[in-house]
């Protein structure tokens, strides 16, 4: 798609979280968000002396679109001039069933997997991503819907690592895109007369994301017609909250008496636990879980709390926390393992 000519913004990325002459990965999808950020960062970034490169995950999950998707990302790269990556994947609906995970959680797993192991391989920074701020509305939203609490609501972060355990591997996440709508993104593309592909699935209703998108969001724009701005400005003063949370948790867990062990998880004193601020309680909690399993970034509020109450001595362990963990209090001390 191209859109007509309008106007000529000017887009400024937040500064890199990295030295200027490292090489980064761009997820490239095609669409609209992506090609915007391959272009500002050949702009702002790559004339500061970064390397950037791209990758494309092809699903075939609809036919000649992804096709034509992987043509035309093929086709920008090579007028660009940028190294691309390409995967392919095949009968993904079979593999996410195998695995027990939604097609959304599956592909999102596996293409971050990918990133990870082509910046292990071009000894990158990491990925770029091009997360905006229509989308961290959506997110908020959504782990609000979900009875998420205050960790849920930071959205998604600029800056994030995230850590697979299956393979192992870490990934380094930037997303210099926070600040800017879709629409702004759109208006750039124009102006610069760069074409982008539309994904026909983004217009269903079938996924919770685009229910929220097509459905809650204008809803709720009938009160505040600045729903998305309100939500996504939630996403980032709890991030700033939370960060601030996290390296108090740092400093105080140093002091903590605990162990990881493959076999047995995690065990820690229950009375350094329960001395903690109920804050960083429910902080270590969903840390403990993160570092044991990967797909622990799903469990929400209510499920953690559960973990917490047991960790306290309120609930009667073990119990089961869902995401294959368990939780357990006992003998004075606090445990949580895989099942």
């Amino acid at each position: 798609m191209k859109a007509s000519q309008k106007l000529n913004p000017i887009l400024v990325l937040p500064p890199v979280p990295f030295t200027k002459k490292s090489r980064l990965l761009v997820g490239l999808s095609g669409g609209s968000d992506s090609t915007a950020l391959l272009s500002l960062l050949l702009k702002q970034a790559a004339s500061q002396g970064a390397v950037i490169e791209a990758a494309h995950v092809n699903y075939h999950l609809r036919g000649r679109e992804s096709l034509k998707d992987e043509a035309f990302v093929k086709a920008l790269c090579e007028k660009l001039k940028v190294r691309l990556s390409l995967l392919r994947l095949k009968n993904v609906r079979l593999e996410a069933r195998r695995q027990k995970k939604s097609l959304q959680d599956w592909a999102r797993d596996r293409r971050y997997v990918f990133f990870a192991q082509l910046c292990r391989e071009r000894r990158a920074w990491g990925a770029a991503v091009a997360h905006q701020a229509d989308d961290q509305a959506e997110t908020v939203m959504d782990r609000l819907l979900r009875g998420a609490g205050s960790r849920g609501l930071t959205g998604l972060r600029a800056v994030q690592e995230l850590r697979f355990s299956k393979p192992k591997a870490r990934l380094k996440i930037w997303r210099p895109l926070l600040y800017f709508s879709r629409e702004e993104l759109k208006n750039y593309l124009s102006a610069q007369g760069v074409s982008w592909r539309e994904d026909s699935s983004n217009q269903k209703t079938d996924y919770r994301r685009n229910q929220i998108r097509h459905q809650v969001l204008p809803f709720l724009a009938h009160w505040n017609p600045q729903i998305s701005k309100s939500l996504s400005k939630i996403g980032e003063v709890t991030a700033a909250q939370d960060l601030f949370l996290a390296q108090s948790l740092e400093t105080l867990v140093k002091r903590m008496k605990f162990r990881f062990t493959p076999s047995a998880g995690y065990r820690g004193l229950k009375s350094e636990f329960v001395r903690m601020p109920l804050a960083l309680q429910r902080l270590w909690v969903r840390e403990v879980a993160e570092r044991l399993s990967s797909g622990a970034r799903g469990l929400s509020f209510d499920r953690l709390e559960d973990g917490l109450r047991v960790w306290k001595g309120l609930k009667k362990g073990p119990c089961d926390l869902g995401r294959g963990l368990s939780v357990d209090c006992r003998d004075g001390s606090v445990f949580m393992a895989t099942l």
